[in-house]
């Protein structure tokens, strides 16, 4: 299981067959720690030399860098699996009293070392959990890497939120052939009042946009989309006077924007507020 998250945070190479004779390698250590103790393999040099065994058979062998950020990964799952299950025992086990003005700790309960029991069903609640934790952290970097500042310009406001490239975003207003942009309600009321915010739902803006101040009523657009599941439906969208996505190599300007109106937030944590289309990212430093 250990070799498994090694692999999976590792990107590297491996087969079944490789897995079996690595973990038993693995094991024998226990063997070997009990009946030979003082045997040269169970000290800190012998471990580290065997791991570095247990990496070279587990994986194939690509690059001194690779293999070495392999070894580095073994150890840190070991570190991070092994220290959450000593953390959970102790949580379960130390007990504090007090005595004569002075705090004094104790084990009990469970027993001290960790029992099989423990490990049996510690282990995997550490291994699931740490395997859960880095899918997570992989997911976040994936859009970490993809998001940028953005700032909307429209009716002498301004508004900086953060925003991430969909590239399964392709909606485009089939008249004037401009991208849309989604943002949602972070975004758009920095640009107007939230009462006119309110009105700017599909069916306010076809019974009622008499009552929108003239500059969003110019500014209004209903854009064509397809959802799943959902067909010929018509999105409330704005054109802002200028959107500007800052990135490493230099602000993008986009001219006349169309911001589509998400009346929800777009993701729970308010981790980004808006969705970059992916055409304005290869269009150069204006569109």
């Amino acid at each position: 299981m250990i070799l498994n998250l090694t692999l999976g945070l590792t990107r590297a190479k491996s087969s079944k067959f490789r897995f079996i004779l690595a973990s038993f390698i693995a094991s024998a250590m226990v063997p070997l720690t009990v009946f030979m103790p003082h045997h040269f393999l169970t000290s800190s040099l012998g471990k580290g030399l065997i791991s570095l065994v247990i990496i070279w058979v587990a994986f194939q062998y690509s690059s001194l860098r690779a293999f070495m950020m392999q070894w580095i990964s073994f150890y840190f799952i070991n570190f991070a699996i092994g220290g959450s299950m000593m953390g959970m025992h102790y949580f379960l086990t130390t007990e504090v009293e007090l005595k004569g003005g002075a705090m004094i700790t104790f084990s009990g309960g469970y027993g001290d070392p960790v029992s099989w029991l423990f490990v049996i069903v510690g282990f995997p609640c550490s291994y699931f959990f740490t395997k859960w934790r880095f899918s997570q952290i992989s997911v976040h970097q994936m859009k970490f890497d993809q998001m940028y500042e953005v700032e909307v310009g429209f009716g002498g406001r301004r508004a900086i939120c953060q925003g991430m490239v969909d590239s399964g975003n392709q909606l485009i207003d089939p008249i004037s052939r401009k991208m849309v942009f989604l943002a949602d309600r972070h975004v758009l009321r920095q640009l107007m009042e939230e009462s006119v915010l309110d009105e700017l739902t599909m069916d306010q803006v076809a019974t009622s946009m008499e009552h929108l101040p003239d500059v969003v009523q110019k500014a209004v657009r209903l854009v064509p989309f397809q959802a799943a599941g959902h067909q010929g439906q018509l999105l409330v969208t704005i054109m802002v006077d200028d959107l500007q996505i800052n990135t490493e190599e230099g602000p993008l300007h986009i001219r006349k924007a169309l911001l589509g109106v998400q009346q929800s937030d777009l993701t729970h944590d308010n981790t980004y507020q808006m969705l970059i289309h992916p055409h304005a990212m290869v269009k150069g430093k204006s569109a």
